[in-house]
């Protein structure tokens, strides 16, 4: 994966994690159990975006692998492969 491949797909992953975020704030206080469920899925996709900023693809990888599918599904899926891959998994 490129450079630039590699920058456009971590911005798609905060993207994600922003609209995660936003749905968190949107369920605050009517439906603490949502909001509590969207801010720890943003907390885990932000977890694999710093781990592969650091560089620590095989890290983001075990990361991304103990995800529920549905959150892991937000991680672009070129990212996701090459995680998985540096991890040992097969995606």
């Amino acid at each position: 994966m490129t450079g630039k491949a590699l920058q456009r797909d971590l911005e798609r992953l905060d993207e994600q994690t922003a609209r995660s975020r936003r749905m968190a704030a949107f369920h605050e206080g009517d439906d603490d159990y949502l909001a509590e469920a969207y801010e720890r899925d943003a907390e885990d996709l932000q977890a694999v975006r710093d781990a592969v900023a650091r560089g620590e693809l095989a890290e983001a990888g075990r990361l991304a692998y103990d995800l529920d599918t549905y959150v892991r599904d937000e991680i672009p899926p070129r990212l996701f492969n090459l995680i998985m891959k540096a991890n040992g998994t097969n995606s």
